[in-house]
């Protein structure tokens, strides 16, 4: 079984750890002959198996092992020290970096620029060529406390919600989210936009509307950071996702379910990112179950997940 990291959870965090150990310590008895890379295992084991263990230690060691893992060619457990250790502690820039150094030396050069530019923003090089017109750009920290505590809405599109007479109540949740090219009538859908979702692929009229933060989706960096140049208005946004929030469901470091389309839907998107952060006391998602909101498969996880369901809104907590 995959194992998933909630913020926080340190028992899910040590079974992480516990398994790449072993993994690693399994590849030491098939016999390597790079002596480096074998002691840097043991020192690994010492580590987490220590009377007193101590977090810090064991995290360097790991990336010790993932570094020797390369020098010796040995990309496979290379790739595998470095996704646990992107799993344990996603705003490390080592680890990304190894990450980075891991899909190169597998051929994955796609992935691996995305690596080396999550790398270069931990390290508070930030994205040269990112134009943020004036807003400041926040990460997945930043957001987390956005929408902690707070009661969320997710809102959907489309003329299924004209009449539905649900603009009041929409209005009064804490964050209100809108997703692509949305529109906003007070008796129907609420007029608030505390927060945009928006595809890098949609060009409408939502990039012009007032939103406290705009979040920009999108798999590949060059075509996200184009789109955010093009088509982000100066003043339109107090804040700004940066790459960290780009692609939340197939990213390694945040839910990493590479299964999903790499074109989702936004408002899926939106869902599994409020769903996996789990720091909302209410998301309810308003009008997505309606026809042409979502893909068959994202509806059925949306009704899969639901803690209840009335007419056109759907809990997940």
């Amino acid at each position: 079984m995959k194992l998933r990291l909630r913020p926080g959870n340190v028992a899910r965090a040590e079974d992480l750890l516990t398994a790449c150990v072993r993994e690693c310590a399994a590849y030491v008895a098939t016999g390597p002959e790079d002596r480096k890379l074998v002691a840097a295992v043991g020192a690994l084991v010492v580590e987490h198996s220590a009377h007193e263990p101590s977090a810090d230690r064991a995290y360097d060691a790991l990336l010790t092992v993932g570094r020797r893992a390369l020098d010796a060619g040995e990309v496979r457990l290379a790739r595998r020290v470095a996704d646990s250790a992107v799993a344990l502690r996603s705003r490390s820039r080592e680890a990304w970096r190894l990450r980075a150094l891991a899909l190169e030396a597998d051929g994955r050069a796609r992935e691996a620029v995305d690596a080396h530019e999550r790398s270069r923003a931990l390290g508070g090089e930030g994205d040269p060529g990112l134009v943020t017109r004036g807003a400041r750009t926040i990460g997945v920290g930043d957001l987390r406390g956005q929408l902690a505590g707070r009661r969320v809405c997710v809102v959907a599109n489309g003329e299924g919600l004209a009449g539905s007479a649900l603009g009041g109540v929409i209005d009064g949740y804490d964050v209100v989210v809108r997703v692509d090219s949305f529109q906003t009538d007070a008796t129907s859908t609420g007029e608030r936009v505390d927060v945009h979702a928006v595809s890098c692929r949609s060009g409408g009229p939502g990039w012009r509307r007032q939103a406290r933060t705009r979040l920009v989706f999108g798999e590949e960096p060059s075509q996200w950071r184009d789109a955010i140049r093009r088509r982000l208005v100066p003043g339109a946004q107090e804040f700004l996702g940066d790459w960290s929030l780009s692609r939340p469901v197939r990213d390694p470091a945040l839910i990493g379910e590479s299964r999903w389309a790499a074109e989702s839907s936004t408002g899926f998107v939106v869902a599994r990112l409020l769903d996996h952060l789990d720091v909302s006391t209410r998301i309810d998602l308003v009008g997505f179950t309606l026809p042409g909101q979502l893909r068959a498969e994202e509806r059925q996880w949306l009704l899969a997940h639901a803690r209840d369901r009335d007419g056109l809104l759907v809990s997940l907590r």
